[in-house]
Formats: structure tokens, C-alpha cells, sequence
């Protein structure tokens, strides 16, 4: 079992890597053509390869598709990693394709909704009105008069994306080899998350979820329309939803809209989520915005959201209160806590660092006078020198803040978001010390230390028991790194090698002096050769690997 296991481990790891070598071999030719070839070549490979601009970056992800197209739009909300020239061109990346027959549109809905699916509409508009490389959108009418659209995934993009998935894992391990200085970002984690989030949205019933908590939340504000969706004709590839009937939130002030009640109900949904509900649109793009009738604000695409837990809002608050009382000591202690290490941390280096930024962000009077996403994202970059790093739902957070903001000054110079999001950041730090907060957190505490009191006399028992038969045990596990467990693995695999080759050159070497005739001659030249061609493959792989 010994031998069998690492051989199985690496046959399982090369069918990931290359499960289909046709779409890796187009992968590899259109990062080469926009200068991005070093990250699938050997390390032998010119530094010049690695040559590409921004524009050129995204003109490859367009053309590899949409796995790549959605890695470039999550790429495009961490500033914390990504350069700021490449951030404002992967904000560009239009996710549209060529329309696919509505036969093939019909074959999915046959599948999910049954083959007389066209029973529910009163009519459907067999012309898309919208392309994207995972979903095609078409208008339809049901039986009591309301409009609404399918949006219908495209067939196969599912296995396409998971075969896309472990291409992408393939790339992203070559640029850690390459760079190994990129490890500080812990771009393994972001594509897990990365991985996480595009898989959830190949499953529409999570966007029906998430679109019923926010009709939920939203349900008194009169200012924002969510749409409905229709769960009796929704399934994992077919979203039914109301049609919201708008212009994009670009156009409205051509149309002569009243930009000023836009500008406020805008920040007014977008700080609600944020600071309030800890529930919000994870990508609240211009396009992704629509302007109704009456000046109404239209929210889509709400397969990607962001949580914040009652805790951590509490840690935000602690944050932005420490900040508000002028004490860099405390924000850096508070950002500490809540923050990921990855090693052992020069605490005091990392307090002098964050203290100038809260120096060169905070005027010391006003939350309105002050750029709050900026300044959560410059805390977060600072950070990552010391291997520290928020969490990805941090971040996500301040990506939203940051993008609120920076829509509004765009679009919107009629508001001033820092000042309306003032009275939301002071309620969030209200919150935190409100007395009911505090008699509920106190509950909390006593309902667990008396389920940990219930327990206690009998652990006890169970540990002087133990201690009297001399039972009493101790669990000893020793971490390992990413690189630690590829090594082992690697000597495993080698050792299974040997085996192999030294059973070839033992048995050609019975072949020879036993054997009689040429077939036997030739088997056992055949099996020294083979040998010979292993013991060669195994000693460049120890040198490769040194």
C-alpha cells in the first residue's frame, strides 16, 4: 500500500493538471501572444517573455474566456494586490460573447424545467437580450401580465470552468516558482476563494437566496427595486426574475434624471448593506446599477455577495472608534487581532507603520472629511509587508466601501460620500457600546459558561480517572508546509521509481543469462534501457527540485 498510494497521488495530480490538454495548449499559446508565456514555460524561459501591459493582460483574459474574464473581475476588488494601472483596466473587462441558437437554449430548458417549459410564458423572445460567457438573458411575458427574464447558463460551460479551474491552479503554481515573492499576498487562498465564488454561481438557486434576502432587507426603502425572482420556474442553470425596466446609472444624466435623489438613494443602499445589514452586493458596478422610472435605483447581478458577522462588525467598530479618538495605538492593535498571520510579527515595526497611516489619513475632526475605503485599504497594504493580511470578507468589505465612493465621485459629484457615510460608520460605533449590546453579550457568556460548568465535575472525573489507571494521553501533530508535503511526496513518488527500475534491471539481467535466442536478447537490452532512462529521469528531478 506504501508503493501503491504515492502512485495513485500521482497519476490523481497529473489528470488535474491536465485534464484537458487541448484547452491547455490554447491557454499556453494566448498567454505566450500577449506576453505572458513565463508562467507556462520552464524556468529557462527569458524574463522578456514576461513583457505585458495592462490592456494586454485584459485583452487575454477576454479571450480566454469566462473563468479567466471572472478571475480578472475578482482580481479587480483586492488594491491591496493588484497595482492601481492594473485595477482601473481589469474594471474594463466586458463579459460578452456571441449568442448562442435558441435551440441550444431550449435543449437547458428542456433539461430543467421539462420538455413543455414554454407553458409557463405567455410569450419568450427567442433573441437574447443579453450575452455573457456563462449565462444568456431573454425576455419573456408570463400568464398574469409581468415581464421577467431567463437567464439561462450556457451548456457545458460548467465542466469547461472546472476544467479551466485546475488550468488556472497549474499557472498559479508556476508563478509562485517563478516568484516566490508573491507568496506574501497568499495567492492560494485567494483562489480557493476565487474557486469557491465562481462555483457558487454556476448554481442560480443561490442568486434566488440572495435576492430574497435583500427584497427582505429592503422591503420598507422605496428608493431600490430588487428583482423578484420566480422560484417555481428557477433551477441550478435557469434564474427566472422580474425585468426591471431602466438605463444604466452611466446614462442617467444624459436622460436629464435628478442625479442629486439618485446620488442619495445610491449611498443610501450601498452604506445600508455595508454597515447595517452586513449583507451586500459584492460587485456594485456602474453596471450593475440601473436608473427606473421616478428616479428609482435597480440593483442585478447578485450571485456575488459579502458577509459581515455581528462580531466582526464589532471589530470594525473598534476599529473605526479607536481612529475617532485620535488612538493609532489602538487601530493597529485592533487590526492586529482581527487580521491573519502567517508568522511570527515585528509588533512594534507594524504599530510604528500603522500609526502613520492613521497620521496621514485622519484630520483628527470629522468621518466626513475623511476617505474611509482608502484608508482601510492602505491600513491592509501596509500590512501585508509583515505577512499580515485581513481576511477575505475584510476585504471584500473594503473593496465595497472603496467602490461606493469612488462611483460617486464618478458619476455622482451632486453627493458627497464621505459625509453620508458618516452618521452609518457613528451608528456602527453607537452599536458597539449600546447597553442592550452589551446585556446581550453578557447572555451569551452566561449561557456558555454554565453549559461549560454542566461539564466541568465530569471532565474532571474523566481526568483524575485516567490519571489514576496512568492512561492519560497527549495528541501530538506537527504542521506542514505547502512545500514541506510537496517534497514528501516527490521523495515517495521517487522511491516508487527505483523500485520499478531496479525490478526492470533485475529482470533484463536474468533475461541475459538465462535467456536463449534473440527475443530474449532484445527484451533484456529493452528493460536495461528502460532502466537506465528512469535512473537518468529520477537524477534530473533531484536537480530540478535542488
Amino acid at each position: 500500500m506504501r508503493i501503491v498510494r504515492p502512485v495513485v497521488q500521482t497519476v490523481g495530480s497529473l489528470s488535474i493538471v491536465v485534464r484537458d490538454i487541448a484547452r491547455m495548449r490554447q491557454v499556453t499559446v494566448i498567454l505566450a501572444k500577449h506576453g505572458l508565456g513565463l508562467l507556462i514555460k520552464s524556468r529557462k524561459s527569458k524574463p522578456e517573455e514576461l513583457s505585458t501591459t495592462p490592456k494586454r493582460f485584459v485583452t487575454a483574459l477576454q479571450e480566454l474566456g469566462p473563468t479567466f474574464i471572472k478571475f480578472g473581475q475578482i482580481l479587480s476588488t483586492r488594491p491591496d494586490v493588484v497595482p492601481a494601472d492594473y485595477i482601473a483596466a481589469l474594471q474594463t473587462l466586458q463579459d460578452s460573447v456571441v449568442p448562442l441558437p435558441f435551440s441550444e437554449i431550449d435543449a437547458v430548458l428542456q433539461q430543467d424545467i421539462g420538455s413543455h417549459w414554454e407553458d409557463n410564458f405567455r410569450s419568450l423572445d427567442k433573441t437574447p437580450l443579453a450575452t455573457a460567457s456563462i449565462a444568456q438573458v431573454h425576455r419573456a411575458i408570463l400568464h398574469d401580465g409581468r415581464e421577467v427574464v431567463l437567464k439561462v447558463q450556457r451548456p457545458k460551460v460548467d465542466s469547461q470552468i472546472r476544467s479551466d479551474l485546475s488550468i488556472l491552479r497549474f499557472i498559479l503554481e508556476r508563478a509562485i516558482e517563478e516568484f516566490p515573492e508573491i507568496e506574501l499576498f497568499d495567492p492560494r487562498g485567494m483562489f480557493q476563494e476565487f474557486q469557491k465564488s465562481i462555483t457558487s454561481e454556476l448554481d442560480f438557486t443561490r442568486e434566488v437566496k440572495n435576492l430574497k434576502r435583500f427584497r427582505k432587507n429592503f422591503a420598507t426603502f422605496k428608493g431600490v427595486v430588487w428583482p423578484e425572482p420566480i422560484s417555481r420556474i428557477s433551477t441550478r442553470r435557469v434564474l427566472c426574475m422580474e425585468f426591471l425596466d431602466g438605463i444604466s446609472i452611466r446614462e442617467a444624466r444624459q436622460a436629464n434624471r435628478n442625479m442629486t435623489l439618485i446620488g442619495n438613494r445610491y449611498l443610501e443602499v450601498a452604506y445600508s448593506m455595508l454597515f447595517e445589514h452586513g449583507f451586500f452586493h459584492g460587485d456594485l458596478h456602474p453596471g450593475n446599477v440601473l436608473v427606473l422610472k421616478n428616479d428609482v435605483i435597480g440593483i442585478l447581478d447578485c450571485g456575488m455577495v459579502g458577509r459581515l458577522s455581528e462580531d466582526m462588525k464589532d471589530s470594525l467598530a473598534a476599529l473605526l472608534f479607536g481612529l475617532f479618538k485620535g488612538d493609532a495605538r489602538s487601530v493597529a492593535r485592533t487590526f492586529f487581532d482581527i487580521a491573519i498571520k502567517q508568522e511570527r510579527v515585528d509588533f512594534a515595526a507594524f504599530e510604528r507603520d500603522t500609526m502613520e497611516v492613521v497620521e496621514e489619513h485622519w484630520s483628527g475632526s470629522s468621518f466626513a472629511e475623511m476617505n474611509i475605503g482608502a484608508f482601510l485599504m492602505d491600513i491592509t497594504q501596509r500590512a501585508m509587508h509583515y505577512r499580515v493580511r485581513a481576511s477575505p470578507a475584510f476585504t471584500m468589505f473594503f473593496k465595497g466601501v472603496m467602490t461606493t465612493e469612488g462611483l460617486a465621485k464618478s458619476l455622482l459629484p451632486e453627493v458627497d460620500p464621505l459625509a453620508a457615510a458618516q452618521p452609518y460608520v457613528e451608528k456602527l460605533i453607537r452599536n458597539r457600546w449600546h447597553p442592550k449590546k452589551w446585556s446581550e453579550l453578557g447572555t451569551q457568556n452566561i449561557m456558555s459558561y454554565s453549559a461549560i460548568a454542566k461539564r466541568l465535575p465530569i471532565s474532571i472525573t474523566q481526568f483524575l480517572d485516567d490519571l489514576d489507571r496512568q492512561q492519560l494521553h497527549f495528541a501530538v501533530t506537527s504542521k506542514q508546509s505547502d512545500r514541506d508535503r510537496d517534497l514528501k511526496y516527490r521523495l515517495e513518488n521517487t522511491k516508487v521509481l527505483m523500485w520499478i527500475s531496479i525490478s526492470w534491471m533485475i529482470v533484463g539481467m536474468f533475461g541475459l543469462l538465462l535467456g536463449d535466442g534473440k527475443r530474449f536478447e532484445i527484451l533484456s537490452i529493452t528493460m536495461f534501457l528502460l532502466a537506465f532512462l528512469m535512473q537518468l529521469f529520477i537524477f534530473l528531478r533531484f536537480k530540478n527540485s535542488a
